[in-house]
């Protein structure tokens, strides 16, 4: 049986929150991939279109700690702009960006 993935959904920029609050609900997710339960983590990014480098941060500290960990990491569905953000910071050439969340999570399943 494989370990449950753990999925983000970033809501916006931190222009729209608290620096501290994204700071310590990022921690809070960080501290996830220290259970033995949570090994793959997808970045569904459905809900922006633009994000700030604040949430980008987090997001890669998201990606490499499941990669550190032993585990998968992948982003999906990114609109056109956050594809060419993306893109831009070579987050595509480190970790694979899928159109779907179905795909992603079929790609993680299929490649432990």
């Amino acid at each position: 049986m494989s370990a449950p993935n753990l999925v983000v959904i970033p809501k916006g920029s931190t222009l729209q929150f608290m620096y501290s609050n994204v700071d310590v609900e990022s921690n809070k997710v960080l501290k996830l991939f220290n259970s033995a339960e949570i090994k793959n983590v997808i970045i569904d990014l459905s809900k922006v279109d633009y994000l700030d480098s604040g949430i980008l941060n987090s997001i890669i500290r998201f990606l490499m700690q499941a990669r550190q960990t032993g585990g998968q990491a992948v982003c999906c569905n990114a609109c056109h702009n956050m594809q060419n953000i993306l893109k831009c910071i070579k987050v595509g050439d480190l970790w694979p960006l899928f159109d779907t969340r179905e795909e992603a999570i079929t790609y993680i399943t299929t490649n432990p």
